[in-house]
Formats: C-alpha cells, structure tokens, sequence
C-alpha cells in the first residue's frame, strides 16, 4: 500500500477500511461509520455523474460533432480525485463542464478545424461575444455556443455565492488556454509544411 499522500484521498480509504476491518482490534462502531461515510458520498458522487452525464446527451455532440472524444466520465472521476468531499458538488460540476469543454475545443484544433477557422475561433472566444457566432463554420458554432453557455451558468452560480468576480478568471484561464491550442495548431501546420496546414 502506498502512502496516503501520494494518492487520492478517497480511493485510499476504501483502502484502508478493509485494513482496518481485518484487525481483530477495530471498533465497530468507527468502521460503521467509515463504511457508512464512504457509500453516502460515493452515493453523491454517482447522482452528480448522471446529471452531468444528461447534459453531455442532451448537447448531443456525438452526433454534431462527431470528431470530438467523449469522456465526460474521465472528466469527472478527474475532478472527484481533487475535490472529493461532499460540500464541493458545485465545483464538481462546473469544472467537469469546463474539462469537457476543453477537451473538444482541444479536438477542434487538433484534427479538425483549418488553419483559417482557427484563427476565426480564436479571436471569437477573445472577443467572447455571442455575436461572433455568425462567421463561424457551423460545427465552430455549436462548440462556441456551448461555451458562452457553460460560463453563463458559471456566472449565475458564482452570483449566488457572493463571488461573481471569479467567473472573469475563468474566462480569462480559458483564453489562455486557447491561445495556447492555437499556438500548438501553428506548430503543427509548421511541422506538416507550409502548404499543408493553410
């Protein structure tokens, strides 16, 4: 077994219920109570993946968008392993939608999108506004529309929290993080040849 610090806290413990449950030592009471624990939030954890699960349907990109990897699974268990505990379903939640998100908008620069409608994207989600839509290609539309959508909803959340000024750091990361795709498209068209990636 390894340390607990260098793995996920809550993998580690269904770990070390087991242990404890075969030490002739343990307290019944405690290892009920672990157990207990350990079925409510896994519990909580599977209704937050099923209602993130009906939004990656209802978007409905394995048809729309037929280039981009479905992994919204992947990209929860991701954020369960950093924000596990049960007061942090919200976060969960909204940053599964941003992975995910970011993982097609990663498959837009990686094998689909032009050189050209890169850049078009790019400047779009810089200028982040709804009304850039119109010159992008259709499939670009989809994608970007459910971006501006995702952030609206960050926005509204983080309102009712009293930390409506954390949603413009989130656009802002995201921005980079485009522009950074954008820079990985550029080296990649330098790779394939002048000609090739135009």
């Amino acid at each position: 077994m390894q340390p607990n610090w260098r793995g996920l806290p809550r993998l580690e413990a269904r770990n070390y219920i087991s242990v404890y449950e075969k030490d002739h030592s343990h307290k019944t009471t405690l290892l009920k109570l672990a157990k207990l624990d350990f079925n409510m939030l896994q519990s909580l954890h599977k209704e937050e993946l099923h209602e993130i699960s009906l939004w990656w349907k209802e978007l409905d990109f394995a048809r729309k968008l037929p280039f981009a990897r479905d992994r919204i699974v992947v990209d929860y268990l991701w954020i369960v392993g950093v924000y596990f505990e049960p007061q942090y379903g919200l976060p969960r939640k909204i940053l599964s939608k941003v992975i995910a998100m970011a993982s097609v908008i990663d498959d837009v620069y990686d094998v689909y999108g032009t050189y050209k409608e890169l850049e078009i994207f790019t400047e779009a989600i810089e200028r982040w506004d709804v009304g850039c839509i119109k010159q992008l290609p259709d499939y670009m539309k989809i994608c970007y529309q459910t971006l501006l959508d995702v952030f609206e909803e960050i926005e509204q959340a983080m309102v009712k929290t009293g930390r409506s000024y954390q949603s413009y750091y989130a656009k802002e990361a995201m921005k980079m993080l485009i522009r950074a795709y954008f820079v990985e498209a550029k080296w990649l068209g330098m790779a394939m040849g002048a000609g090739s990636f135009v």
